[in-house]
């Protein structure tokens, strides 16, 4: 099939909408185990992560008007990060509505949401009650292009669907925070992948699919979004290496939202004369913001950000979006006749307002205590086994 280039491609949510009830999922065996590049291998790949890799369901909210009807719904799949959380698409997290998880044997329950980052497509939710397989993430790692992949995801039939798929292509989303690697991955998919998981052939987590990849006019087809249910059976399918996973997840179960870099600069917009011809004009600088701090003035020019040229403001935007806070960047700076270096360390904004107030946690800790009061218990029962063993074959 035709090769997507990173830069023209647009990210699709696939998500199934259904409006009956779904299916329950199998018990789970909570081992990872390889698999070969071959259909037959899938199958132990799918018994190894069926407690990791769920159905998620999102239900719109009621009917204002109060109106009686079956509420369309959103299914898709979800990756367990811990026993109680789960990260899934955030197109699953409808404003106003509800999210529950299939976890087996028709038994659903309601999600909580912790955080949502609509830019990476991703959205963190605790379960109440669950014990789930937390997927084994790999070691850092650069894939090769050309590597084969088992790409798993779960729409509640019967058991997690996997597919074997192969890294067609890599590149980088400057409009990602992590300004990191983001993986094209050719497979036969199923409706409702995104959120999948990607494993490498070692049975290990890499990325999880965020969407999918329209195609470029150089392809012949228009771009634009598609909800999968037009796509043909094989297409390219683009995921986020899992270091930028965690990343989003920690920023997501701290804040409820990702912060992203922030200068603290108001930029002159509008069609360019002759004198905007160089950088992009400061037109105002926030008092007591980073861009203050290090020296910047109103009318100052930003011709770069750590040596990539910033054209218009929505370059310029997009590449301090691109780091996170705490980042030392260096600005190239035309003031007068002068072009200059100033260093900046980039403070923190958030591009999506933080999903709040966060839950208590007092209820979690004190089921962990119970938990960890209820294993010394088992500790000095087996002890006083063990002692009683020993005593009755001294004998």
């Amino acid at each position: 099939m035709p090769r997507v280039s990173p830069g023209a491609c647009l990210l699709a949510v696939s998500v199934l909408v259904l409006a009956g009830p779904g299916a329950g999922v199998s018990h789970a065996v909570p081992r990872h185990v390889a698999f070969r590049s071959d259909e037959a291998s899938l199958l132990g790949v799918v018994d190894s992560v069926h407690a990791s890799i769920v159905t998620v369901v999102g239900y719109p909210p009621p009917d204002p008007a109060g109106r009686a009807g079956k509420r369309r719904r959103l299914i898709g799949s979800a990756v367990a990060t811990a026993p109680d959380r789960i990260i899934a698409s955030a197109s699953v997290a409808i404003p106003g509505g509800s999210v529950h998880v299939l976890l087996g044997n028709g038994v659903e329950r309601p999600a909580i949401l912790l955080g949502v980052d609509r830019q990476s497509n991703i959205a963190l939710f605790q379960i109440e009650g669950a014990k789930l397989e937390p997927l084994h993430a790999a070691s850092p790692q650069s894939p090769a292009v050309g590597s084969w992949v088992a790409v798993v995801s779960n729409v509640g039939i019967t058991r997690p669907q996997a597919a074997i798929g192969q890294i067609v292509g890599r590149g980088e989303r400057v409009d990602e925070h992590t300004g990191g690697d983001i993986f094209e991955i050719d497979a036969p998919t199923y409706p409702g992948s995104t959120g999948a998981a990607i494993l490498n052939e070692d049975g290990d987590w890499i990325a999880m699919v965020v969407g999918r990849a329209a195609p470029s006019p150089s392809d012949g087809a228009p771009v634009g979004l598609d909800s999968g249910e037009s796509m043909p059976p094989s297409s390219v399918l683009i995921a986020l290496p899992v270091d930028q996973v965690t990343y989003i997840t920690k920023e997501l179960e701290a804040y409820g939202s990702v912060r992203r870099g922030f200068l603290g600069v108001q930029l002159k917009r509008g069609p360019a004369t002759p004198s905007d011809s160089l950088g992009i004009m400061v037109a105002n600088v926030v008092p007591g913001s980073p861009a203050d701090s290090s020296g910047l003035r109103v009318g100052d020019r930003i011709l770069a950000v750590d040596g990539q040229e910033a054209h218009t403001a929505d370059d310029l935007t997009a590449l301090v979006r691109a780091m996170r806070p705490g980042d030392d960047v260096e600005l190239t700076v035309l003031r007068k006749d002068d072009i200059f270096p100033i260093r900046v360390v980039l403070g923190a904004a958030f591009t999506n307002p933080p999903v709040g107030p966060r839950p208590s946690r007092e209820e979690e800790i004190r089921r962990a205590k119970t938990d960890l009061n209820q294993l010394e218990m088992q500790k000095r029962q087996l002890e006083q086994r063990i002692r009683t063993l020993e005593g009755s074959s001294s004998r």
